[in-house]
């Protein structure tokens, strides 16, 4: 074959292969613009099943003020144990996140006829929470204790304990009692200082020896204890805000309606255009929108405690007449607690983003109808369906627990009075009662030391455990004798 054959068949194939080129790339620009026509076309219902997210970020800060309170004695009045305290549940952080999806699950089609309060849209929505709190400082307070006697002008006292207390840590997660809106707690308890001894006081009547007339003893074994419970109830709605407008907006001026939900769902009734927009004109368009949002109402609680936990065995002998003993088991002897002191958590979030349907209107009110009736109809745009809007700022604003503030929230929460439990609290009353007016305090009549007066008081301390004390030496019984001094007044014997 000749070199001008074979350049003439080449050039042949050329053309042809460049014509198919041609051919295929021209077939694939036609279907690319095909496809944006389409999107352009029937884009709107194509977002039919779009998502919108509501984002729920939040968080506060509470400060909590200081109870200060004090008990005892105890078991007796005039002889026992007291405690002192102050105690704070510290600065709570709090903090939500996460998002909650909603999306159209009901499909919008054109030439669609919507029927007012008949229509009904199904927005589902699905929680996507997260959270947390922290106690930083967590609950802190302290503590102090002595040991006590006071009968009449005879009293002294004995320092036991004078300690600090506080949580480690007190934290919890917020997630799961978010989405699944059910309760969570945590109560953080840590246990300080203490102390075991036993302590007595004696009477005794001087003349040529000294003579026990009466005594008292306790054996005691007492602790410190510090407790924090923060607990959080959350109950939250899920729902829309549903208005109609003229175009595909929101004004502050429009007449909104919110819709909730439950169980996953918000079913969003049609509501009837004439309420909202009374000059609607026949063969003209308005909008059906709704704007998904989450509240939240949850009050939080965050109480502290600091606990005296105590046992107590009680001797005593006085003058033969007030004798005997008792003990009180392990338990709390004394409890300051601040009380529930709360807050309500309460942010609603909004979507920056709302659903916008298209209705055309066409209705009977200028037409007059001789026979049968005439219905208004509204009646989606033939290929038309929701459109998703975006408000830019133009929409209802989050609010928080403080207003508007929604992130970074700064809250006080004023600090309880203080309670006081225990069963140190209220005490056992006088172990022995007598004249307020006595000058000194004597045997009565008929007992081994008639006539006697006390002239000597002595308080003793011994190391845990305590030894039994001798009927003429029981130490602590001795203060119970010293009240019997204060009670009846005599001048002392010489």
């Amino acid at each position: 074959m000749s070199r001008t054959m074979i350049f003439a068949v080449f050039s042949v194939y050329g053309r042809t292969f460049n014509l198919e080129f041609r051919r295929v790339l021209m077939s694939r620009i036609l279907r690319n613009v095909g496809a944006a026509v389409c999107l352009l076309l029937f884009g709107l219902s194509a977002v039919s099943a779009q998502t919108v997210n509501v984002g729920t970020d939040a968080s506060v800060t509470a400060t909590y003020g200081t109870a200060t309170q004090s008990g005892g004695p105890f078991p007796w009045s005039d002889l026992g144990i007291t405690a002192s305290a102050s105690v704070t549940p510290g600065v709570l952080n709090l903090s939500t996140g996460g998002a909650t999806a909603f999306k159209l699950n009901s499909t919008v089609t054109g030439g669609e006829s919507f029927v007012p309060g008949s229509t009904v849209l199904n927005l589902g929505y699905t929680p996507g929470w997260n959270g947390s709190f922290n106690s930083t400082p967590p609950a802190n307070g302290s503590l102090s204790s002595q040991f006590v006697y006071s009968i009449g002008p005879i009293n002294g006292s004995q320092n036991l304990l004078n300690v600090p207390l506080s949580i480690s840590s007190a934290a919890g997660d917020l997630g799961s009692s978010l989405n699944n809106g059910t309760p969570t707690s945590t109560s953080p308890t840590e246990t300080g200082p203490s102390v075991s001894q036993g302590l007595g006081v004696q009477a005794r009547s001087c003349f040529v020896e000294c003579v026990t007339i009466a005594s008292a003893s306790l054996d005691f074994s007492v602790g410190t204890q510090v407790q924090q419970t923060v607990s959080t109830t959350p109950t939250i709605t899920y729902g829309d805000l549903v208005w109609e407008s003229t175009t595909p907006s929101y004004s502050s001026s429009d007449l909104v309606v919110p819709i909730t939900g439950s169980a996953g769902n918000v079913q969003t009734p049609f509501l009837n255009p004439q309420v909202a927009l009374p000059g609607l004109a026949n063969g003209q368009t308005f909008y059906y929108n709704f704007l998904p949002f989450v509240e939240l109402d949850m009050p939080v609680t965050n109480s502290a405690s600091v606990s005296l936990p105590a046992s107590i065995s009680a001797s005593y002998d006085i003058f033969g007449v007030v004798s005997g003993s008792k003990s009180f088991p392990l338990g709390n002897l004394y409890s300051l607690n601040t009380g529930d002191e709360d807050f309500d958590f309460n942010p609603t979030f909004y979507s920056n983003q709302f659903y916008s349907i298209p209705l055309d209107f066409s209705g009977c009110s200028n037409v007059i109808v001789i026979t049968g009736t005439c219905d208004d109809r509204y009646e989606t745009p033939s290929g038309g369906g929701p459109l998703v809007g975006v408000l830019d700022g133009g929409g209802p604003s989050d609010a928080g627990p403080c207003g508007s503030d929604i992130i970074g929230c700064a809250l006080s929460v004023t600090g309880g009075t203080g309670s006081t439990t225990g069963y140190g609290v209220p005490d056992l009353g006088p172990l022995f009662s007598g004249d307020p007016n006595a000058q000194g305090i004597c045997a009565p009549a008929g007992t081994a030391f008639a006539g006697d007066c006390v002239n000597n008081v002595s308080l003793t301390s011994e190391p845990t455990p305590a030894p039994t004390p001798e009927p003429s030496s029981i130490t602590l019984f001795g203060i119970g004798l010293l009240a019997l001094v204060v009670v009846k007044v005599r001048k002392l014997c010489s």
